[in-house]
């Protein structure tokens, strides 16, 4: 199972997220004060040297004594690579707000107007995540799968034809944040409490779930 990052692992992104969004950071920029640093973050300084030192280490930041601490030209570092952390931060965090835009409505509608079929269909995805976390296999395809299948079940055409769109994407900025198997376990319990509501026809208790289970994850990503 993959780990999940560390208080200083995602302080150096949320400072590469900085860097790359902000076009006050150009290369040679010179950062905030630690002190301000750590009340952006919310963190010791302790933490923030660690990250800061973790990318001077790996090219993004140049630490000079006495002077402060400055962006790196990207040519300087052969690795840097800010548009695949905007990749897998920002655009991670944009998808994110339109699943929660989107997938609760559909999870709500699916159990108003989807039809026994559909709802058992939805129920045999779910049970293929479930085998596939019991097993240790990866289960982001049978997610996607599944949260598909509530989406058809909705019965309307520009949901069901947006949400492989926003799953296609979804897949490629999750892979870039390397953190999908800390998500299993989640995964499982969420949607457990989620059949229980699709089964019983309650179209509130579904919308409320899928909100759930979409902030625990956002939560989870620290997004």
């Amino acid at each position: 199972m993959t780990r999940l990052p560390g208080l200083t692992d995602r302080v150096a992104g949320r400072l590469l997220e900085m860097i790359a969004t902000d076009p006050a950071y150009t290369p040679g920029a010179r950062l905030p004060g630690e002190t301000r640093l750590c009340q952006l973050f919310g963190v010791s300084r302790t933490t923030l040297r660690e990250a800061v030192r973790s990318l001077a280490a790996r090219g993004y930041l140049e630490v000079r004594r006495g002077s402060g601490t400055f962006v790196l030209d990207r040519g300087a570092g052969a690795d840097i690579d800010l548009s695949r952390l905007e990749l897998a931060q920002v655009r991670l965090r944009d998808l994110f707000e339109i699943r929660m835009m989107i997938e609760p409505q559909a999870a709500r509608l699916a159990c108003i107007r989807g039809t026994d079929r559909e709802i058992q269909e939805i129920a045999r995805r779910a049970g293929a995540v479930a085998q596939a976390i019991q097993t240790g296999a990866d289960f982001t395809d049978l997610e996607e799968a599944f949260h598909r299948a509530v989406a058809a079940a909705a019965h309307n055409q520009f949901m069901e034809q947006l949400m492989p769109i926003i799953h296609n994407a979804l897949h490629e900025a999750w892979a870039a944040s390397a953190v999908t198997g800390c998500l299993a376990q989640l995964t499982l319990q969420d949607n457990r409490q989620l059949m229980d509501f699709f089964r019983r026809r309650d179209g509130e208790g579904a919308q409320h779930a899928m909100a759930a289970h979409i902030r625990h994850t956002i939560n989870v990503l620290d997004l």
